[in-house]
């Protein structure tokens, strides 16, 4: 299993990593600084917002919207591997941005939101089919089926609202991208391994 899921993180990478560079021009300057903000920053509040949202669901619902069935943490509410995901998904996001600030648009901040809740749907049923390939199971198990366990349009306005608080939280931490960038893969690991 460690095996697979080492093969199975590396092909997330290099797809994303694809797939970042697809969103660019080869004249676009990479800043390698907010490249690991981003992906720290994702990797702390991808984390500790799965448990705070399924944690919610259970109060309020009496079930979570997921379960992790790959190196679950904090009750399944999200796992070790989450950590690395959550990391790969900031990463994508900072060429997201980038590429949205490229055209200039009114609103970048309603499209920065609405185009990464569908992305992050998206991006969800990409790698639990992934996963059920490499891993022969679900990273993630979500309990409505209305997406066949894959993703839910229930996380939707989830992925929307954290996307429109992104947007601020990036632009502070730009400010100081490496400081930002330590202290939230230092939290991010402290409460995804040592908790």
């Amino acid at each position: 299993m460690v095996t697979n899921l080492i093969i199975f993180f590396l092909y997330l990478v290099a797809v994303i990593y694809f797939a970042g560079f697809a969103l660019i021009s080869s004249s676009t300057q990479i800043r390698i600084k907010e490249v690991y903000m981003y992906s720290g920053t994702l990797a702390l509040i991808g984390c500790i917002s799965e448990v705070a949202i399924n944690s919610f669901c259970r109060t309020a619902f009496d079930s979570p919207l997921w379960i992790y069935q790959v190196t679950p943490v904090h009750n399944g509410d999200t796992s070790i591997f989450a950590f690395f995901q959550w990391s790969l998904y900031g990463y994508h996001l900072y060429f997201v941005q980038n590429k949205i600030q490229s055209l200039n648009l009114k609103h970048e901040a309603y499209i920065f939101a609405a185009v990464i809740s569908v992305e992050a749907l998206l991006l969800e049923i990409f790698v639990n089919i992934s996963s059920k390939f490499f891993l022969n199971t679900f990273i993630f198990y979500y309990l409505p089926g209305d997406m066949g366990h894959l993703t839910t349009v229930y996380v939707f306005p989830v992925y929307l609202l954290g996307g429109a608080i992104l947007i601020e939280i990036f632009k502070r931490f730009l400010q100081d991208p490496v400081f930002f960038g330590n202290l939230s893969f230092s939290i991010a690991f402290i409460f995804v391994f040592l908790s």
